[in-house]
């Protein structure tokens, strides 16, 4: 049965905007917004600071209590003579003289030493200074042990 009004039969089988629909999805086209690729992140960056190894002092060269011969990891070279080592075995001299390198061939270990300057005027300034030394620093007293009954 038809409806009243109807001119023609595909507007009136009961879905009168289905096939308006039908042809307007087959004209529809996708929309894409603009777009660009996000830049990749790197984790090669970090870098650790330098740590200055190596020797600051050469053989020959004059040097005065304190000054740093050679810094290093391990112990490359062994300490010698009137020289100390510190904690990280860095190599430093104990007495103003020369630094001297040397080898034991035996043991096959590498040592730095300084040899003291040479004369009276020299022993008399190593004195002089380590006298001002300990005026400078006045040595600690033993604390008093707590008396127990």
């Amino acid at each position: 049965m038809e409806a009243p009004g109807c001119a023609a039969a595909a507007e009136c089988s009961g879905g009168g905007a289905a096939p308006a629909a039908a042809a307007a999805g087959a004209q529809r086209q996708q929309l894409r917004f603009a777009s660009k690729k996000q830049g990749g992140s790197t984790q090669n960056t970090k870098d650790s600071n330098p740590k200055y190894l190596g020797v600051k002092l050469f053989g020959g060269q004059r040097c005065i209590p304190g000054n740093i011969i050679m810094r290093q990891r391990g112990t490359e070279f062994h300490p010698g003579d009137n020289v100390g080592m510190g904690r990280d075995h860095t190599i430093y001299s104990l007495i103003e003289g020369h630094v001297q390198f040397s080898r034991n061939p035996r043991t096959k270990r590498r040592f730095i030493s300084v040899e003291p300057l040479e004369g009276p005027a020299a022993a008399a300034q190593q004195q002089q200074r380590r006298a001002a030394a300990a005026v400078a620093s006045p040595q600690r007293l033993p604390q008093q042990q707590p008396l127990v009954l």
